[in-house]
């Protein structure tokens, strides 16, 4: 009786190592290691802005610093783990760093999700690949937006930074004579966002040959680069 207890005994366990090996783990779809979300984590930016009217004659640029932590996990109203992500400003490195909002973000098998003053975007869709395009504000009630991977894995250098392996997702892009609209963000792998540029400038003044850029009536233009 002893032995056939011991003989179901070892049998038992040896299910269980088969059991165990069995389990593999978790693979993310292609892609997510250019979204990191991990506590603690922190990127300081460097951003421009530039707002121009031209009739009232305003001409401003303004130059700070961004500091984007990820400070801790929450279950959202999807009930999914997001991450809150406390941003904070100064004006170079003789201000301290003040508090300026706090936005959250997540990843799911299929999309990686930023809420940015309270607006849901789609930043990247899963798994990546060329020219795949979705719409970037399928979450929230904005009129539909196409974003598009233009391509991955390739270089991309901020000054004497650079960085192997990078991820760029168009986001707006539309010019004439008399406006040019572009928006694209680059993301590095196993880093996340470390490029951001905005344009959104229209002119009255029609001139051939002439960049709309040298032409500006209004328009606001916005540049958000990694620093370290």
């Amino acid at each position: 009786m002893k032995t056939r207890i011991f003989i179901l005994l070892i049998l038992s366990l040896g299910l269980v190592a088969c059991n165990k090996e069995n389990i593999k783990p978790r693979k993310f779809p292609l892609g997510q290691e250019y979204f990191p979300l991990i506590e603690g984590n922190s990127i300081i930016y460097k951003v421009t802005e530039i707002n121009i009217d031209k009739p009232s004659n305003v001409y401003d640029t303004s130059i700070y610093y961004l500091n984007e932590i990820v400070e801790s996990p929450f279950i959202d109203n999807e009930n999914d783990t997001a991450w809150r992500i406390e941003r904070y400003t100064r004006k170079d490195e003789n201000y301290s760093w003040i508090i300026n909002s706090v936005w959250s973000a997540k990843l799911t098998n299929k999309y990686a999700v930023k809420v940015e003053e309270n607006q849901r975007k789609i930043k990247i869709r899963f798994p990546i690949k060329e020219n795949l395009s979705w719409n970037g504000n399928l979450l929230n009630n904005q009129k539909v937006q196409e974003y598009e991977i233009l391509r991955f894995d390739h270089k991309f250098n901020i000054g004497s930074v650079q960085f192997d392996s990078c991820l760029t997702v168009m986001q707006d892009s539309s010019v004439s004579l008399i406006h040019k609209d572009l928006a694209y963000e680059i993301y590095a792998k196993n880093i996340g966002l470390v490029y951001k540029k905005e344009i959104y400038i229209n002119s009255q003044e029609v001139t051939h040959n002439v960049p709309i850029e040298e032409r500006i009536t209004v328009g606001r233009i916005f540049i958000q680069e990694f620093v370290r």
